[in-house]
């Protein structure tokens, strides 16, 4: 690849291959997470969602054509008691360690929440560490909703049936995937939840490092991923349950826990956020001992559809953000 400006710059000429080039240099820099050094994740994030691709604000050094600054945020869709909406989920925020502080970020953000609020979405929900949500909250106007408090599971046989599927290409183009993932919207919401259909859900399990195993038993199916635990203990991660149409709500899970853990063959299995719709029980992992404890928060795009004092979310899990 050329190192001219043209071929580093996001669709900026024909000589570019990469689109992404400059913002995954950015974010492997500034965030360290291994899935943005992987060439096909920012192409799946941003460009595949059947939703829309991701709204991107950047700022580049003019001189040496390095991105600087960076916000994303994804189109989704929420529902309530009567309708489903657009809404935005935001994710992805650095800045180079050089520039921090000069306001730069405060401009771009302005310029974001304009874009957001004119796809219609009334508002956006994001998910931030402590430090964070303490910024986003003073300077920005966003409402912290609630923490994301992780729990451990102890597995215990119940004999029940559960088929386990490691995701691939193939098996998301199945026939039983699709049977396994209709009318996932099917449960009732007292506040608002994230919409899931088979379309978003195939998406989400089609991010290139995913490493996803779903679970699918009578009542419900699953998404799980391995992982380690504090002490670095092997550990499964559910990281979504979703009622299948019929169960007895509020729906208990120790058979999806049991099939979690025996498919990664794991001593635990570890559960983060909330779900009004699902009994997940276990022991709750105090804040300290959580690497970095995660919190939902809210922009309000359009006071005259939600607010924020009485906005809440019936179900927020691992699945419904990009940590997994």
């Amino acid at each position: 690849m050329s190192d001219s400006p043209a071929s580093l710059n996001d669709g900026a000429g024909p000589q570019e291959t990469d689109p992404h080039q400059r913002t995954r240099a950015l974010l492997v820099a500034e965030l360290d997470g291994p899935r943005f050094g992987h060439a096909g994740y920012l192409q799946w994030f941003y460009d595949d969602n059947p939703r829309g691709p991701a709204i991107q604000e950047h700022e580049d050094d003019e001189e040496s054509h390095r991105r600087i600054a960076h916000y994303s945020v994804l189109p989704t869709r929420f529902r309530d008691r009567s309708t489903t909406i657009p809404f935005i989920f935001s994710t992805n925020v650095a800045t180079d360690s050089t520039i921090r502080r000069s306001g730069l970020f405060r401009r771009m953000a302005e310029r974001m929440y304009e874009r957001a609020a004119a796809t219609g979405a009334p508002g956006m929900v994001g998910v931030g560490n402590d430090a964070s949500t303490v910024v986003v909250v003073e300077r920005f106007g966003w409402t912290r909703l609630a923490p994301m408090r992780a729990r451990v599971l102890v597995p215990r046989p119940t004999g029940r049936a559960v088929k386990s599927f490691v995701v691939d290409a193939a098996f998301l183009a199945s026939q039983e995937f699709t049977d396994a993932t209709r009318d996932l919207d099917w449960v009732p919401v007292s506040g608002w939840a994230q919409s899931w259909d088979t379309d978003f859900l195939r998406w989400r399990l089609a991010r290139p490092d995913g490493g996803y195993v779903l679970h699918v038993a009578d009542d419900a199916i699953a998404v799980s991923h391995r992982t380690h635990a504090p002490l670095r203990l092997p550990a499964a991660v559910l990281l979504k349950v979703l009622p299948r149409p019929g169960a007895t709500l509020p729906l208990a899970v120790p058979h999806i826990v049991a099939a979690t853990a025996r498919t990664h063959r794991t001593p635990l299995v570890v559960y983060a956020g909330w779900n009004a719709h699902v009994r997940v029980g276990g022991f709750r992992v105090s804040q300290r001992m959580q690497p970095s404890p995660l919190n939902v928060v809210l922009k309000v795009l359009d006071p005259t559809r939600i607010d924020a004092a009485s906005f809440c979310l019936d179900t927020w899990e691992l699945l419904d953000m990009d940590a997994y």
